[in-house]
């Protein structure tokens, strides 16, 4: 499932890109699925600013995805076993671009590796919505010298290092339905040229807090992980259980 190389790709430039790993049928039931869900998330209301939905995978029809063995063994493959479970999303965007940044910014998330795990439902291309990667950002001192982007997502006029944020190195990671994108969420990156009714879905993990220190990275931008699902807690697939089992119990106390 995943070779000497992926390992050393994504350990060196902080992603993997795993083409076609889902077949047209079986994409083609995780886009209906996801349809279903995102109208159900609506309530009859019409689509408007965009639409986020949390816990998207936690789900009967899409908690497969979290154990498959396309994404479940290549995780493993990456950090390791006895990984944990740090949340889902479906998200249907209305906005054009997401400037550069990293998801978990900061010398002590460098310390403690997750895994984003992007599946995109429509064809994005470099022209249109693809995700964009600077290679490498995931790690120190290059992280560091990043850093400032993050400060400068709200500012439409910024031109960091004298270009237009478009123009910056990178790479535009062109998916099509069925692909399979892994990154680092140190990793500095950004979106371009979105459209109305761009969909994904993004599953991510994390290595098992081994100590305070993990437990305060994981607390400081996603609390929520101590908080597990019922739906994963209870379920009577190991694997599943196994992402969230003993999570509540980290939580910090007083």
């Amino acid at each position: 499932m995943l070779t000497a190389e992926d390992k050393l790709h994504f350990d060196t430039f902080g992603f993997l890109f795993k083409r076609q790993a889902f077949s047209p049928d079986e994409i083609g039931k995780i886009t209906d699925d996801a349809s279903i869900m995102f109208e159900e998330d609506r309530e009859g209301r019409p689509f408007g600013e965009g639409q986020g939905v949390s816990r998207f995978v936690e789900s009967p029809r899409m908690s497969w995805l979290a154990e498959d063995d396309r994404i479940y063994g290549t995780v493993e493959g990456l950090l390791g076993p006895g990984f944990v479970w740090a949340g889902s999303e479906g998200n249907v965007t209305v906005k054009s671009l997401h400037r550069w940044h990293a998801d978990r910014p900061g010398d002590t998330q460098l310390a403690f590796q997750r895994v984003k795990v992007m599946i995109y439902l429509d064809k994005v291309t470099g022209d249109s919505g693809s995700l964009r990667v600077i290679p490498g950002s995931h790690r120190a001192p290059f992280h560091s010298d990043l850093r400032f982007l993050n400060d400068l997502q709200s500012d439409a006029d910024a031109r960091p290092f004298g270009v237009e944020p478009q123009d910056l190195p990178g790479v535009a990671l062109e998916s099509s339905p069925g692909d399979v994108v892994f990154f680092n969420q140190c990793l500095y990156h950004a979106v371009f040229n979105g459209w109305v009714g761009r969909r994904y879905l993004a599953l991510k993990f994390a290595h098992r807090p081994a100590s305070p220190e993990d437990v305060e990275a994981l607390m400081e931008y996603s609390p929520y992980v101590f908080d597990p699902a019922d739906f994963f807690l209870k379920s009577d697939r190991p694997r599943i259980r196994g992402l969230v089992e003993g999570l509540a119990e980290m939580t910090p106390k007083g």
